[in-house]
């Protein structure tokens, strides 16, 4: 499962489709369940997304509200994370890191070091 994250949480384009692909089927869902428009759904499921909660609307049956509990815990829990950790990514500096010069240059000592172990076998 933490791999499956790590992969997600470092490719921005899918956390775009998980965000449009979680919008679009709250809103289906809270349209279908509460019988309100899609715009209405739309509406109810980026204020919910982004934890405004004007209350303008909201939902009134028994397995809306459980619908709703799921998608608002789903983004505080999932997504907002998720773009929270691809944005510090980008944004932090690892100074801890070697530049590909410096791989290059390790690597070639290695060779090295190990080509000199050999012969000293020999």
């Amino acid at each position: 499962m933490k791999k499956l994250l790590i992969y997600i949480a470092n490719r921005l384009w899918l956390i775009l489709a998980i965000y449009a692909g979680s919008l679009i089927f709250g809103a289906i869902s809270f349209a279908v369940i509460e019988q309100k428009s899609l715009a209405d759904g739309i509406w109810w499921a980026t204020v919910t997304s982004l934890t405004i909660g004007y209350g303008d609307l909201t939902p009134v049956t028994p397995i809306g509200r459980f619908v709703g509990i799921l998608f608002g815990h789903f983004w505080i829990f999932v997504v907002i994370p998720m773009i929270v950790a691809n944005i510090i990514m980008h944004l932090v500096e690892d100074k801890h890191l070697f530049s590909d010069e410096e791989q290059r240059e390790l690597m070639q000592r290695l060779k090295r070091i190990e080509a000199r172990l050999e012969q000293s076998k020999d």
